[in-house]
């Protein structure tokens, strides 16, 4: 085994067993504590579940913490005290799929709930008029608006045909009229990698930003060990990846046009995103070797 192999095998292992110690007993996994409406909960749960499955592990406590936090539409919120999500409910169609959970009443429902935010571009909203405006704000066409990075999710997340051809045709026109601007993530490789369109734009030293270019490659066949050094040179003794500041809160009433760096800049403290995106970005780069 080459040297960057064993590098990149012991960055992945310090990088799991750190996810594992910011479990709780029941399973959950808290981040983004700084926020108006507190931490993430299933959002956030939902990735480590996700990347713990990708090495063939994932805590029986995960699945059963997953399945009670559903909501009675059908859907998952990114926290008890506000109302279920689209970005949510596809992370944890995700994590569900990739463990092979094969429940098809709640698989189901989830999906007819995401659909629900497909407007007539095509494009997923986020949130419902109805369900913002529960939330407590009286402006929120923002939210409620076409999100191309929650539209790139879905398309590789959801099964009904008509729904998944007006999404990839709201996400093909954006492409060719505007780019791969993404509205929740300061990085144009959020929505690259999830419709697999290469990208030679010059990376910030941002942990989810390489990971999400690395998994792009990944998803191309392309292996580049020279990003995945600048990877492994974040990582911190614990096994952590620093915090991202890939993350962004617009007010509810902006529209992706409208976004000129002002909006609120939202770091993964914790860095337990950035742990994930990362681990999984260099394990898929490491089956390239």
């Amino acid at each position: 085994m080459t040297n960057i192999a064993k590098a990149m095998q012991k960055f992945v292992v310090m990088g799991r067993t750190y996810l594992l110690t910011q479990l709780t007993t029941t399973g959950l996994c808290f981040e983004f504590h700084q926020l108006r409406h507190g931490p993430s909960w299933a959002w956030t749960t939902a990735c480590v579940g996700s990347t713990l499955s990708e090495f063939g592990f994932t805590p029986r406590e995960i699945l059963e913490i997953i399945l009670s936090l559903r909501c009675k539409n059908g859907g998952w919120s990114y926290n008890p005290t506000v109302p279920a999500d689209a970005d949510s409910t596809l992370r944890v169609l995700q994590f569900l799929r990739k463990i092979g959970f094969e429940d098809k009443v709640i698989i189901s429902q989830a999906e007819h709930f995401v659909a629900l935010h497909q407007l007539p571009d095509g494009g997923i909203s986020t949130y419902h008029e109805d369900t913002v405006r529960d939330m407590g704000y009286s402006v929120y066409d923002g939210w409620c608006s076409s999100h191309p990075c929650v539209t790139a999710l879905a398309i590789n997340q959801l099964r009904d045909v008509t729904v998944l051809k007006r999404a990839s045709f709201y996400l093909q026109n954006r492409l060719t009229q505007i780019g791969p601007e993404a509205y929740w993530w300061r990085t144009k490789y959020y929505v690259l990698y999830e419709i697999g369109k290469p990208n030679g734009g010059i990376l910030k030293d941002d942990p989810v930003e390489i990971a999400l270019a690395l998994l792009l490659k990944s998803k191309l066949g392309i292996c580049d060990i020279d990003l995945v050094k600048r990877l492994i040179l974040l990582q911190e003794d614990d096994g952590s990846l620093p915090p991202s500041g890939v993350f962004r809160i617009p007010r509810p009433n902006q529209l992706l046009e409208e976004l000129i760096g002002d909006e609120e800049v939202v770091e993964d403290k914790k860095g337990i995103f950035s742990t994930c995106a990362a681990i999984v970005a260099v394990f898929r780069q490491l089956t390239l070797l």
